[in-house]
């Protein structure tokens, strides 16, 4: 660790010891032995990497985001034998599994699909005929553009062409249901991981913390959402700017507090990155982590050399004609940036959970922990009783991936009963004009909470 923090990670490599580098052809190294070394070894540098990662964060959190869930959609007869061993080896993987004949017709087919936005949708057609149906309903989602909704994956038996996923046969084993479903799952979650370690600007994989320069036009604190959207937008109008973050990688929240199964829990229209990206962005209305830090990501490149991590700021003091950004670089010590401007791009609302201690924690058998900074990635929920205590995104987010992984029942335990806001509510915050003062008109907010107050009632 001090290595990397005085050097750059770029110039530290894990390696074995000389002992056992000087003895490894040794008859004294059994396989095991040798096998144990190397697992240890590179167990060390995975800490290793976490723990520089997380430095200056307050809490550690994951390295790499895990996969989330998919939902599968069998076009066949659900008699046929080898689908019978397929729909085994997919319900085992999939949130959800659902067979559809093709005698429901292509727009029965298509009303089954429509509403299916949340989660990607694997469509295994077990033949040649199916999968030219699968592709009449994939037209028709295609041409509704009410909504947003992530990708549908065609895969097919029997059939290999363009703008499908060939399975090859059907399968007639238990091994061979294994083998195509097993391909089903890598297809559909190879683009949900992330590694955070591509969040790192290349002058912290380079070298130890560089200061920030003495002047620029804009000093931004903060290298998450808002800081390098304000970053890229100032540079691309030709200001210099400096962004400041505490930690060696960038992403704010979404790289610190967010879970793998984590969403954006505003509308599109207040959370997209568009405008900046454009269409090609991974940003959709209500994105997942992973979403949100690949646009994350390609906002921290087009600004790579300006950002600055490891420097903690101390204090923004205003005088004539701008700012002196009084800050700390690890090894480095005190610097004073002076600019024309000031962003704090902080978060001032997500933060630190607060500890509970509950009596007869310490013989409770089950999971005690967090629901914040990836805690519960590895937890198996299947058929577990879940309680999440408080209330508002972070309680809704974990009770929904609770119930998506197979918990049998979820209680939300609250001093204050929150509700969640409906979708179209939320939208018209969005879309409502402005006045000169940036403010939304009083007449149309009071209608809007009567309608959600009385959407709550109606929905019991």
């Amino acid at each position: 660790m001090q290595y990397m923090q005085v050097l750059g990670p770029a110039r530290v490599v894990a390696s074995t010891d000389c002992g056992f580098a000087t003895t490894g052809k040794s008859t004294v190294l059994t396989e095991d032995i040798v096998w144990l070394k190397l697992k240890s070894l590179a167990q060390g540098a995975r800490l290793a990497t976490e723990r520089f990662l997380n430095i200056g964060g307050p809490a550690p959190t994951s390295v790499a985001y895990s996969p989330t869930g998919f939902r599968v959609t069998i076009l066949g007869d659900a008699r046929q034998a080898g689908l019978q061993l397929l729909q085994g080896e997919l319900g085992r993987r999939a949130w959800s599994l659902d067979v559809v004949p093709m005698e429901a017709g292509v727009e029965r087919c298509y009303d089954r699909l429509k509403h299916s936005v949340d989660t990607p949708v694997a469509i295994v057609a077990a033949g040649p005929e199916e999968a030219a149906f699968a592709e009449q309903v994939l037209a028709l989602l295609a041409r509704d553009r009410n909504i947003s909704r992530r990708p549908h994956v065609l895969f097919a038996f029997g059939s290999a062409r363009p703008g499908l996923e060939s399975l090859g046969a059907l399968p007639r084993a238990p091994e061979q249901a294994v083998a195509a479903a097993e391909a089903v799952q890598r297809r559909m979650q190879a683009g949900m991981v992330f590694d955070k370690r591509q969040l790192a600007p290349s002058s912290v994989l380079a070298s130890a913390p560089q200061a920030p320069p003495a002047q620029v036009d804009v000093v931004i604190i903060g290298a998450g959402l808002l800081g390098l959207h304000a970053a890229v937008q100032l540079r691309r109008r030709g200001f210099t700017v400096a962004v400041l973050e505490k930690r060696m990688i960038v992403g704010g929240i979404w790289s610190m507090y967010a879970n793998s199964h984590s969403q954006v829990n505003s509308s599109e229209g207040g959370y997209s990155l568009k405008d900046v990206l454009g269409e090609a962005g991974a940003n959709r209305d209500h994105s997942t982590a992973r979403e949100m830090i690949t646009d994350i990501g390609k906002l921290a490149k087009e600004v790579d050399g300006s950002i600055y991590c490891g420097v903690s700021v101390a204090k923004v003091l205003k005088r004539s004609g701008g700012y002196n950004v009084v800050s700390q670089t690890e090894g480095a010590g005190m610097q004073v940036t002076s600019a024309r401007g000031a962003v704090l791009a902080i978060n001032d609302r997500v933060g630190m959970p607060r500890p509970c201690h509950w009596p007869g924690q310490e013989a409770f058998r089950g999971t005690v922990t967090s629901g914040t900074n990836d805690n519960l990635s590895h937890v198996s929920w299947q058929g577990k009783r879940v309680v999440v205590v408080g209330m508002g995104a972070f309680a809704i987010e974990n009770a929904r991936t609770a119930l998506e992984h197979g918990a049998d029942h979820v209680t939300v335990v609250v001093r204050r009963h929150g509700t969640v806001c409906p979708k179209i509510i939320d939208y018209l915050n969005f879309v409502k004009p402005f006045d000169a003062n940036f403010q939304h008109d009083a007449t149309t907010n009071i209608k809007q909470m009567q309608s959600w107050s009385s959407l709550h009632r109606r929905s019991g």
